[in-house]
């Protein structure tokens, strides 16, 4: 699942251009609003999207008298000629280095620190993020094809900001021509993100909007092609309240201008959440939720209980594990309002991201 976090600034502090954090109690680490850097966790999974500096720190321990001894005699030892080799190769790995980090571009942001326009080059298309003054706008995304007049382009997005995704100009849904990804956000406590997969061809038509109350993070694979890693938002506030939310991950790619579910490829991740949700759900708290009326109270006393039955039954069913978590369902919660909970749950799943997915199989046909 998707931990989700707490909004702490006000859209009137943005509007200063100051930074929207959300805390995440769970695993102690931050999000920040889509054009400053910023981590998200998807569970227990590693974070996605931009890391912070604090992400990195690291401890250097002081090393004993013998471990001084030791490498002293290791460099009295140690021949010269081995030393210099050494000495050259480190020089020449660290000019690779340093040229590599400084030839990537920054990613494009809107609002920029300086709130002016800034532009990029995507496979030979020209990009301009600029600050626009409409009605629930702060940014618009233009793009120039390489032999077009227009001084500034077409515009392909507005949001209340604006980002491109590193991976822009490369082939993205598999179709061998290279896209532009175009990530909104609305701003907001609770919503939303939008991604606009635009093709960089004749025309910049728009391959798939995305729209989604989480962030969606793009990679790519080690078998080729591009997956994108998210969760499902339409599960928030779904029986409790946000803060208890479980937002189900979701793995899928882009076939064309449709998107493939290939959750069922990282069982793995799934049941780690399941294995760790199930040993900290005690026997006391599985048995008062299983004798509880959720008429009465909607379970407010047993938030805690209800997340964990809830991470197990999702992460089966998002899994392709559909009677799995049926069975778990059924073992967990009261079995006067069991079936009352399926039906939510297929409800909720039927708006949400898979509603415009495919399953694998069927997009290999």
């Amino acid at each position: 699942m998707l931990d989700r976090g707490v909004y702490q600034n006000d859209r009137a502090k943005a509007d200063g251009h100051d930074s929207m954090r959300f805390t995440f109690p769970v695993r102690g680490i931050s999000s920040w609003h889509p054009h400053f850097p910023r981590v998200y966790s998807l569970g227990t999974g590693p974070p996605i999207l931009f890391a912070s500096k604090g992400d990195f720190e690291g401890r250097l321990k002081t090393k004993t008298k013998s471990q001084e001894q030791k490498i002293h005699q290791l460099r009295t030892d140690f021949p010269m000629r081995f030393i210099v080799r050494n000495m050259l190769l480190g020089c020449a790995g660290a000019v690779v280095m340093l040229t590599s980090a400084y030839s990537q571009e920054p990613p494009l942001r809107c609002p920029s620190p300086k709130n002016e326009p800034v532009t990029g080059k995507y496979a030979g298309y020209t990009v301009r993020l600029a600050p626009v003054s409409e009605r629930g706008y702060r940014c618009q995304a233009m793009v120039k094809t390489p032999v077009s007049k227009s001084p500034t382009g077409k515009t392909v997005a507005r949001d209340w900001a604006l980002s491109i995704d590193p991976l822009s100009g490369t082939d993205v849904n598999g179709d061998g021509k290279p896209e532009l990804i175009v990530q909104g956000f609305s701003g907001g406590a609770h919503c939303c993100y939008a991604y606009h997969i635009i093709r960089l061809s004749p025309g910049l038509p728009l391959v798939l909007l995305i729209a989604n109350q989480v962030p969606i993070s793009f990679a790519k694979r080690k078998e080729g092609g591009i997956e994108l890693r998210t969760g499902d938002g339409v599960f928030d506030y779904f029986l409790v309240s946000q803060d208890n939310a479980v937002i189900p991950q979701l793995f899928l790619r882009l076939d064309g201008d449709r998107l493939v579910d290939v959750s069922a490829d990282h069982i793995a991740e799934y049941d780690k959440q399941i294995d760790e949700a199930r040993s900290q759900l005690t026997p006391a708290e599985l048995d008062k939720l299983k004798h509880s009326t959720y008429s009465q109270n909607m379970l407010r006393d047993q938030m805690p209980a209800v997340r964990k039955a809830m991470t197990v039954v999702l992460n089966y069913l998002y899994s392709g594990r559909e009677e799995q978590a049926w069975q778990a369902l059924d073992e967990m919660w009261p079995p006067a309002d069991a079936t009352r909970v399926k039906q939510l749950i297929l409800e909720r799943r039927s708006r949400g991201l898979l509603f415009q997915a495919k399953p694998k199989a069927a997009a290999a046909k």
